[in-house]
């Protein structure tokens, strides 16, 4: 019996360091590909757009409003990272605990999750958008009184902002929508298949070990 529980702890710990090492190989993956891919193809776009003062890579139309996001077109970095690492943990943590669980419709899950990191980041979106429209100084200046307690309710106030129209935005921001939906779905694909059962077929063989 000690050797049974013996056994089973270290299965245990073998199972949890793959489960690691299979997170951040997926991650290290995705971060790297999806940098390249969100460069190439907002770099892309945005050439094709060129100067025109009344288009811009992400924008909202509606029947009674529409917005060009051209902040975003003069600063894109800090919003292409946050998309980035933020895919990029939540494909990691999909191909690691739930693709090898969850082997069904995995076509399906592989559709959702682009949008489960649009919802995701959209707020953070919304912050970035607040904090270079007005830095911290600007509430020192403008509101002495109290100038913390006014920024932060700016900034939840941009943060529930970008979540009410980020979806929207990814809806009509065509051709960037189109384009980065099919880079990102391929490359939770490639993840899936060259990570998800490197943590459990190497547990497994582990389990299955008889003991000397």
């Amino acid at each position: 019996m000690a050797i049974g529980f013996a056994s089973m702890n270290k299965v245990s710990k073998s199972s949890k360091f793959h489960s690691m090492t299979t997170f951040f190989l997926s991650f290290g993956f995705l971060v790297i590909a999806l940098s390249i891919s969100a460069y190439v193809l907002f770099s892309g776009v945005k050439l094709t757009i060129k100067d025109n003062p009344y288009r811009s890579v992400l924008h909202i139309t509606e029947p009674f409003f529409g917005y060009h996001f051209r902040e975003i077109d003069e600063k894109p970095f800090p919003y292409l990272l946050t998309i980035v690492l933020v895919s990029a943990v939540i494909g990691a943590l999909w191909v690691t605990f739930i693709a090898p669980k969850h082997t069904r419709h995995i076509e399906r899950q592989i559709l959702a999750i682009p949008w489960i990191c649009v919802i995701t980041t959209s707020p953070i979106w919304g912050i970035i958008w607040s904090v270079n429209l007005r830095s911290p100084q600007y509430f020192v200046e403008h509101y002495s009184d109290d100038p913390r307690a006014v920024m932060m309710l700016f900034y939840r106030t941009d943060a529930i902002s970008g979540l009410t129209v980020g979806w929207l935005s990814a809806i009509q921001s065509f051709p960037i929508n189109f384009l980065s939906y099919i880079a990102f779905c391929l490359l939770l694909f490639a993840s899936y298949k060259l990570f998800s059962n490197v943590g459990s077929d190497k547990a497994m063989s582990s389990f299955d070990e008889k003991p000397a």
